[in-house]
């Protein structure tokens, strides 16, 4: 008896996440396309960004511990 609950519990929620499925609205190639291009120009803008800190950092570091010794 208990496993019958467990799975028509479990049967319910697929049911529910396949209806909720059916609302999404899902991108046209274009849309995913350009959404894609955005995310790699950003990805790759904030891939230098990081890079360049990380180098001055490592500079700035590196005189830090040249007037220490």
């Amino acid at each position: 008896m208990e496993q019958t609950k467990k799975t028509s519990k479990v049967r319910v929620f697929f049911d529910e996440v396949v209806a909720e499925l059916k609302k999404v609205t899902w991108p046209g190639k274009r849309e995913l396309y350009g959404a894609t291009v955005v995310v790699l120009v950003v990805v790759i803008f904030l891939s230098i960004g990081v890079g360049v800190v990380d180098a001055l950092l490592g500079k700035i570091m590196q005189l830090l511990i040249l007037i220490g010794t």
